[in-house]
């Protein structure tokens, strides 16, 4: 876990999503706001893991398979 992809600023990516696509299968730490419109979708479509919150973000990784829908 060298860093961490603010998924909810603008530089990471016009598409959060695409970026965990780019992403995936690599030791990355994600982090979120509770309120965000991708939450639900990243939650059903990947396997995650949770790792802190702080106030209203949420740090999580994605399992090593990456797919299906898991939360740890």
């Amino acid at each position: 876990m060298d860093f961490t992809i603010d998924l909810d600023d603008f530089t990471c990516s016009g598409n959060p999503l695409e970026a965990l696509e780019y992403l995936l299968g690599r030791e990355v730490v994600f982090s979120i706001s509770r309120d965000s419109p991708f939450l639900p979708i990243i939650r059903s479509k990947y396997k995650i893991k949770e790792i802190s919150r702080e106030g209203d973000i949420i740090y999580f990784m994605i399992s090593s398979d990456g797919s299906g829908s898991m939360t740890g």
